[in-house]
């Protein structure tokens, strides 16, 4: 409790002294406070402080107040403060397609081949919405791997742990996961996905409308990349399951992220 001098007349000081002296029915109202603000106390030291303060029998020191002014004390620092809103995300960029690579590449044909090309997030998230246009595709080779679109487009469980699949696979798949209503469970675990990937497959779980379960379980995102999930969760409404430990994220970013799944949900299913 915070402790503050009454303001009093220099008639009414006495060698940092002073008697407080009130009603009975003053004193009956203020002693109820008290007994509200002293619980921590033991019961002698409730009495003693009570009937020093209510009743103004024994002199007490300049810092002892009023049940009223008291109060105010306490007031001041039980303040209820709303809780603090998750971070905002930052803008993202949109790069330019490689050199090596036409739009008319990543629209047309069956097969796409980026093993030789290196790309950029920000250069992914330009190409994502082009690849997805693409009817036709069913893979897209990297330099160690694949992903395989056409199962991506038809298939309602994936099980994609373990692939090395990097943001730039995470931008792509996120792309096709906001226009599908087959996919339910997606799952990413022990890859390379940081938080442009985060941010890419976040946005898509708030516009889809049928995923149910994504498991990102150890993986390379940061609070940022939490703090998309926020928004995420509270926009959608099929998500069940979501696994996200063995990331990197702050203490601070997993409460957001507890305060936003439970505005629609019970708490089974959050995995942090």
């Amino acid at each position: 409790m915070s402790k503050r001098r009454a303001d009093l007349a220099p008639e009414s000081k006495a060698a940092g002294k002073q008697r407080l002296t009130m009603s009975d029915e003053e004193a009956a109202a203020n002693e109820v406070l008290l007994d509200e603000m002293l619980g921590g106390l033991s019961e002698s030291e409730q009495n003693q402080a009570v009937h020093s303060v209510v009743h103004g029998v024994q002199t007490v020191s300049d810092e002892f107040l009023d049940a009223h002014i008291m109060l105010a004390g306490l007031a001041d620092e039980t303040e209820v403060i709303a809780p603090p809103e998750p971070p905002e995300l930052p803008e993202l960029s949109m790069g330019e397609l490689p050199a090596e690579l036409t739009e008319d590449a990543l629209t047309t044909g069956v097969e796409l081949d980026l093993s030789r090309i290196s790309i950029t997030a920000a250069q992914a998230r330009r190409m994502a919405p082009l690849i997805c246009s693409n009817g036709d595709l069913n893979i897209i080779k990297f330099a160690e791997h694949e992903l395989m679109i056409g199962e991506l487009r038809e298939e309602d469980e994936l099980e994609w742990d373990s692939e090395e699949y990097t943001d730039i696979e995470a931008i792509f798949i996120a792309e096709y996961v906001k226009h599908t209503t087959v996919l339910k469970r997606l799952d990413l675990a022990r890859n390379q996905i940081g938080d442009d990937g985060a941010f890419a497959l976040a946005a898509a779980v708030s516009v889809n409308p049928t995923i149910e379960y994504l498991n990102l379980e150890s993986n390379n995102l940061s609070g940022t990349g939490g703090a998309a999930f926020c928004r995420a969760v509270e926009a959608n409404g099929s998500l069940q399951y979501l696994n996200l430990m063995y990331n990197a994220l702050p203490t601070t970013a997993q409460q957001f992220l507890r305060d936003s799944w439970m505005k629609g949900r019970s708490a089974i299913g959050l995995h942090l």
